[in-house]
């Protein structure tokens, strides 16, 4: 047994050692041809698998997208599309055959997903998104005139590569006729059958719309309580979520009353704490938005409210409400990583911490995806943005990408 072990032992100092001491070149990148040990008391290891089309990622500090501590010294494996192990390197052993790289101690983060944009069935957009780390969009309502069904082959085909970021569709937001949104119904029972219909074509969850007016309308027509109720049921029903659009809080109290799953924007005016409350105790999210409701004067309200929420327990999910249109002129509408939204939700006293679980585990779930995604964990689609320094010092150092993998793909490498 002792000869066993000293010759594992001086193949892991040979060749594991050597790949994790400070390099002097570029990211290094090797084979390895042997699994670490882990301590020596422990029975003789088994022979090794060779596990090709496995990349492993060492000597990282893990932020693992829970609101756990950071791991330093991180090792995480992945192979094909999906994470087989995470943890302390002196923990972890590392299959035979795998390509391993040294990020020379740079942030490991989940792949970012920001939960409220528009015009996403873009190509162009995807790929922006997918390059600055975000490796998931959920477009909350299409704005122009295409078929849904249309747009969902196109993701199942044209879009479907790790270099364009996953996309989660709402389809079109549902109103009145002559309301804010995009799919009109006039009764209960058109709204049955029209959110039917929207998910029969490939929409992943549904949107409706409580907007009175924005700018110097106040008068539109809104979905009944009972329509609003159809709605919800439907998705539910059917095992999909509901998001509505608010922006005032007469209108979130409906829909909280209603029973959707998050609301797609903070209101600018006060929310009570009974309102809050009954929004954590249904496990509502909210997408805050505040770059679209800084754009239309609203931010020091929706700020207010985004602090007392969390303060109070609510959870937040990142969105900025992303749209190109050109007649909108809004100057902070960033297309990639939403790094304007991410500074007002630290303006409104969230944690880089806090924000970080906003735009990982909970946008996840806001998407219906958290059984998958959000979190680095075994099991789950390997989607990671690795930067260098640490946004729980300076958040900042998101925009500072050294890598983004997608699908189990490396997609970006500033080291190549």
């Amino acid at each position: 047994m002792h000869t066993r072990f000293t010759l594992w032992a001086i193949v892991f100092v040979a060749l594991f050692g050597a790949s994790c001491s400070t390099p002097t070149t570029a990211t290094p990148t090797l084979t390895l041809a042997s699994t670490l040990i882990a301590t020596p008391t422990q029975t003789p290891m088994p022979t090794p698998t060779i596990m090709p089309n496995t990349l492993v990622l060492a000597n990282g500090t893990l932020i693992d997208g829970t609101g756990a501590p950071p791991i330093s010294n991180a090792v995480i494996v992945m192979r094909d599309e999906k994470i087989i192990s995470v943890g302390k390197r002196d923990q972890m052993s590392v299959p035979v055959g795998a390509r391993v790289i040294d990020v020379q101690g740079a942030t490991i983060l989940p792949g970012f997903i920001n939960a409220h944009v528009h015009d996403a069935y873009s190509a162009r957009n995807l790929e922006a998104w997918a390059q600055a780390g975000v490796t998931t969009v959920r477009d909350e309502g299409i704005l122009g005139g295409s078929s849904l069904s249309q747009l969902i082959e196109k993701r199942k085909t044209e879009w479907n590569n790790p270099q364009f970021a996953r996309l989660v569709t709402t389809g079109w937001m549902m109103t009145v006729l002559g309301g804010y949104g995009g799919l009109y119904v006039s009764t209960s029972a058109e709204a049955q059958q029209k959110a039917n219909e929207e998910l029969d074509q490939g929409a992943d969850l549904l949107k409706l719309s409580m907007e009175d007016g924005y700018g110097s309308r106040n008068d539109l027509p809104l979905l009944s309580l009972e329509q609003i109720k159809v709605i919800v049921d439907v998705g539910h029903a059917r095992g999909k979520f509901v998001s509505a659009h608010i922006t005032e809080a007469k209108y979130l109290q409906i829909v909280v009353d209603a029973g959707v799953d998050d609301a797609a924007h903070m209101p600018w005016d006060s929310v009570s704490d009974d309102v809050m409350q009954r929004m954590i105790a249904k496990k509502i999210y909210v997408v805050p938005t505040l770059t679209v409701m800084e754009a239309y004067g609203a931010l020091a309200g929706s700020q207010f409210n985004l602090r007392r929420f969390v303060a109070m327990g609510g959870q937040v999910a990142l969105g900025n409400d992303y749209t190109n249109i050109p007649q909108n002129n809004f100057p902070h509408f960033e297309l990639g990583m939403p790094m304007h939204e991410i500074r007002r939700m630290a303006d409104a006293n969230m944690t880089p911490m806090q924000i970080i679980v906003a735009a990982t585990k909970n946008a996840a779930q806001v998407c219906h995806l958290e059984k998958e995604l959000g979190t680095l964990q075994v099991g789950y689609i390997a989607d990671l943005l690795i930067v260098d320094g640490d946004p729980l010092q300076d958040l900042n150092a998101l925009a500072d990408v050294r890598m983004v993998i997608h699908n189990g793909a490396i997609i970006r490498d500033e080291n190549q």
